[in-house]
């Protein structure tokens, strides 16, 4: 078969109605016209589909075996040279060795099958001529169908026809229902267009930078479908609680002042300010303290958790300093020195808290950025974000905001405890 496949040949064996002559035929014009293959190899759907397209599209290549030569090859069709040649080749070709024992084994399947005969009575009995397995299934084919008893197509005949019968008794069956339906005129008291239910027994109603949100009995929030999950499910639990749980990034920022913090009035007037005991969102964070009479200037140092110096400032004027990029995910402290004539001047005292803060890692930032963008006038979620961040400064300025945009008292309370549990662990 040289030219094209035609259309009904396409068809056909898309419906798997050729016979099996032709189907040979077709076969052997797929593996070396890769156009038709195109058209149809979509539909194949069997086992040996892959098999058969890897072996056709290596039947040009020149060293590789043929579909051909490994189907007579596993058939055991080969001798003396051929054979000896085909198995060296093997041996060595990591290409065709897997793909003609994967033939040989699709073969083995088929094997039991294609060993029984299928012949009229009254045939000669003999030996089958030696043939391949693709012969024997062509061969095969036509018994297959004969064997089938006659009260098997009766039988099939039969349950069609019944249920044939069954489905247009149940459509003239359903046709006048449908049509006294139809002309029936409903009782003007009765009404079978009922309006979709709100949520049920809401408890809370709030704005939220132009979209409605509302809270019911059961914990449900609505109006934030758009958001993830994790987010809705961190709103649901924030307002039926009225609170905002404690950051774990606020873990040892702070400690309790000493008992020994005595001191002169310099060093109780001398103090730093911020940051201390707080996440930064900033790598480059600026510090600020309290100005000290005398001093003709300030250094700032920083340090890293294992107490190494990892950035100082000049000598300063001023009582504020912008320090340089910081590697973010790592808790700092620092303190400022005071240059003056006298003993050295320190805050905070060593008796003093340490000044610490952290600078929030890579992935809170780059998440907290996203939600910057996507869901900008949601005060609610920026809040809850920053607050689980750590973020208190941040995430009170958003609380303040969504309690502006609902001025009702109940809402206003509700959102007055969502800050207050904000503002809490920073006081």
């Amino acid at each position: 078969m040289t030219e094209h496949l035609s259309s009904a040949q396409i068809v056909n064996y898309q419906r798997r109605n050729l016979a099996p002559a032709e189907l040979l035929g077709v076969d052997d014009h797929l593996a070396e016209c890769a156009e038709c293959r195109r058209l149809i190899e979509s539909t194949l759907n069997c086992d040996v589909a892959p098999l058969y397209a890897d072996l056709a599209a290596e039947s040009a290549v020149g060293p590789h075996l043929t579909f051909e030569q490994s189907a007579a090859y596993v058939d055991g069709l080969l001798t003396g040279e051929e054979r000896r040649m085909i198995n060296d080749h093997l041996a060595s070709c990591a290409h065709c060795a897997p793909l003609t024992a994967d033939l040989r084994a699709f073969r083995n399947v088929i094997a039991p099958e294609l060993d029984r005969e299928y012949r009229p009575q009254g045939a000669a009995e003999g030996p089958p001529p030696q043939t391949g397995w693709r012969d024997r299934i062509a061969a095969a084919l036509p018994g297959l169908f004969q064997k089938i008893p006659l009260w098997v197509y009766a039988t099939s005949a039969l349950l069609l026809l019944a249920v044939a019968g069954w489905i247009a008794t149940s459509l003239q069956t359903q046709l006048p229902i449908a049509q006294n339906t139809q002309t029936t005129t409903p009782s003007p008291s009765t009404d079978f267009a009922s309006p979709a239910p709100e949520i049920a027994h809401v408890i809370l109603r709030l704005n939220d930078g132009g979209s409605s949100l509302a809270l019911d009995a059961q914990g449900r929030l609505a109006g934030v479908d758009q958001w993830p999950s994790e987010y809705r499910q961190m709103a649901q639990d924030a307002l039926s609680k009225q609170r905002v749980a404690r950051s774990p990034m606020l873990d040892g920022l702070s400690r309790p002042g000493s008992s020994l913090m005595g001191g002169d009035d310099d060093g109780r007037r001398f103090a730093v300010i911020e940051p201390a005991g707080k996440v930064m969102l900033t790598d480059r964070p600026t510090f600020k303290w309290t100005r000290l009479g005398g001093a003709s200037g300030y250094v700032v140092e920083i340090y890293n958790a294992q107490f190494n110096l990892v950035a100082s400032s000049p000598s300063l004027t001023g009582v504020s300093w912008t320090a340089p990029q910081l590697p973010r995910g790592q808790v700092y402290s620092w303190q400022v020195k005071a240059i003056r004539e006298g003993p050295e001047l320190i805050a905070p005292r060593p008796q003093a808290p340490q000044a610490k803060f952290r600078i929030l890692d890579k992935a809170a930032t780059a998440e907290i950025a996203r939600a910057r963008r996507d869901y900008a006038s949601s005060h609610l979620l920026l809040g809850l974000l920053y607050a689980r961040s750590g973020l208190l400064d941040e995430a009170e300025d958003e609380f303040r905001a969504l309690q502006k945009a609902n001025p009702d008292s109940s809402i206003s309370e509700v959102l007055r405890k969502l800050k207050a549990s904000v503002s809490g662990p920073r006081r």
